[in-house]
C-alpha cells in the first residue's frame, strides 16, 4: 500500500526535481560571494572602537571627554583585544571658515582644536575617528561635506584623522548618486 496518490512516474519525477534543486543549491553555497573591494589593505577587519554618539549625542562632547575615552581604553587594555579607534560623532563642527571653506570645530569644545585632540588619542596607541555628513548638512544640521569633498579631506589628513564616518543626512538618496559622493571622499 502506498501513500502517494500518484504514480511510480510523477513520484520519480518529483525526487529528480527535489534532488536537483538541492544539488544546485550546495554548488552556489559553496561559490564564493563576489565582493567589490578596494584592494588596499583598509577595512580587513571591522572598524572596532568607540563613537561619542550613545554618550554624548549633542551635549558634553568636548577635548577632555574624548581624552578621557582614550585614558580608559588604555587603562582596560582594550587594544589587545581589537578595539583601537576613538571616533567623534555628530555636534562637533559648528561653521565653516567664510573665505577658506575649511570646517569648523567648536572653539569651547575644542579649545586647542581638532589636531591636539587626535595627537592625544595617537600619543596613547590609538587611532582616531571624525564624522561628517555626504550631505549639505549632518542630520542635527551642522557642515555637510557636500561641495567641500576636497577640502574636508585635507583637513582630516592635516588633523591626523585615521577614520571618517560619512553619514547620509539632507543628501540625494539616489543609491548611484550616493556612492559616487562617497567615492569623492575617498578617491582625493
Amino acid at each position: 500500500a502506498s501513500i502517494h496518490n500518484g504514480s511510480e512516474q510523477e513520484l520519480s519525477h518529483c525526487w529528480h526535481r527535489s534532488t536537483w534543486f538541492m544539488l544546485c543549491s550546495s554548488v552556489l553555497a559553496c561559490l564564493p560571494n563576489p565582493v567589490h573591494a578596494l584592494d588596499n589593505g583598509v577595512g580587513r577587519t571591522p572598524a572596532m572602537g568607540y563613537n561619542t554618539w550613545d554618550d554624548f549625542r549633542c551635549s558634553g562632547i568636548t577635548a577632555a571627554n574624548v581624552k578621557q575615552v582614550a585614558d580608559v581604553f588604555v587603562q582596560l587594555g582594550l587594544r589587545k583585544f581589537g578595539y583601537e579607534y576613538v571616533g567623534i560623532d555628530d555636534c562637533w563642527a559648528v561653521s565653516r571658515d567664510p573665505t577658506t571653506g575649511v570646517i569648523q570645530e567648536d572653539p569651547k569644545a575644542f579649545p586647542q582644536g581638532m589636531k591636539a585632540v587626535a595627537d592625544y588619542v595617537h600619543s596613547k596607541g590609538l587611532k582616531f575617528g571624525i564624522y561628517t555628513d555626504r550631505g549639505t548638512a549632518t542630520c542635527v544640521g551642522r557642515p555637510g561635506s557636500q561641495g567641500y569633498e576636497k577640502i574636508d579631506a585635507e583637513t582630516y589628513a592635516k588633523w591626523g584623522v585615521d577614520l571618517v564616518k560619512e553619514d547620509s543626512c539632507n543628501a540625494p538618496d539616489n543609491h548611484t548618486e550616493a556612492f559616487r559622493q562617497y567615492g569623492l571622499m575617498r578617491m582625493l
